[in-house]
């Protein structure tokens, strides 16, 4: 079995449950074009792809998108961080991750400052070696982007120890993009069958299996 050395982390919907804070965000930037969505879906539609995405599926314009943005991060940033929660043995991971000496990176289309703010109030920010999102100046915003990015930062890396663990479709294909294994869990956004169809190289129920996968 391969030594996984660098794991590489999504943030929404595998860290952290960011549902509630999200759906918050995204029902007070909408409210800023009159538009009136409180669906409860609105949470997983905004939690892990890009925001352009999102707002488009939701009537927003390619003119107004930028704004849209602009109102959902001031949101976020000022008004949800005591929303989030850990998913329950995500602590426990982390902490044995670190014992064994890996290096643990967050890869996330969410808002850099945001996510590190986040992980900060969770005390979990502690265990990362970096943090890598969308940035006010980065022209990075889909996954396969941010992890890139992150992949060509690290000095001394092989890509035979790297993993992606992800909730979503996005995340598997982002690390297959950039020749990774990855781990898609099934207690996120995406169902089983769509994290297989991308290519998941390895399925877990709960934190504490991704243990079995990276033992060494």
């Amino acid at each position: 079995m391969k030594q996984y050395n660098y794991i590489f982390w999504d943030f929404d919907g595998t860290l952290v449950n960011t549902i509630k804070g999200t759906r918050e965000a995204a029902i007070y930037a909408l409210s800023k074009f009159g538009i009136e969505e409180h669906s409860q879906d609105l949470g997983k539609i905004f939690c892990g792809p890009p925001l352009k995405e999102s707002f488009k599926k939701l009537g927003i314009c390619d003119e107004q998108i930028n704004k849209a943005i602009s109102f959902y991060r001031q949101y976020q940033s000022e008004n949800i961080i005591g929303t989030n929660e850990v998913y329950s043995g995500i602590n426990e991971v982390l902490e044995e991750l670190k014992r064994k000496g890996k290096v643990l990176i967050i890869a996330t289309a969410k808002y850099e400052e945001t996510t590190i703010k986040i992980l900060k109030h969770l005390n979990i920010y502690k265990y990362f070696d970096f943090v890598y999102g969308v940035t006010e100046k980065s022209e990075r915003t889909t996954k396969k982007e941010i992890l890139s990015y992150a992949l060509n930062h690290l000095e001394n890396m092989q890509i035979e120890e790297c993993i992606m663990i992800g909730d979503r479709s996005s995340d598997i294909i982002a690390g297959k993009s950039n020749h990774m294994d990855t781990i898609g869990v099934l207690y996120g956004m995406d169902d089983k069958e769509m994290l297989k169809k991308a290519g998941a190289t390895f399925l877990v129920n709960q934190p504490k299996e991704m243990m079995k996968i990276i033992k060494k």
